[in-house]
């Protein structure tokens, strides 16, 4: 019976040093767009105004979900 040789387990090297370099440049965009298009609605001064925005979203995701 012939076995095969495993592959070589990655190293932390040229790889580690591109995603620490990356890393450091702080989330893409893109990622920070998507966080804030979901937070901003959410945005509110004072607990009577947050509390009209959730009354809100509540009402449009029971609409949309059949509900």
């Amino acid at each position: 019976m012939m076995t095969r040789p495993l592959p070589a387990a990655p190293s932390a090297g040229l790889y580690s040093d591109m995603e620490e370099e990356d890393n450091q440049k702080g989330p893409e965009l893109d990622e920070t767009d998507a966080f804030y298009q979901l937070v901003r609605p959410l945005m509110a001064d004072d607990p009577e105004e947050l509390s009209r925005k959730l009354a809100e979203v509540n009402k449009r995701s029971s609409q949309g979900s059949g509900r």
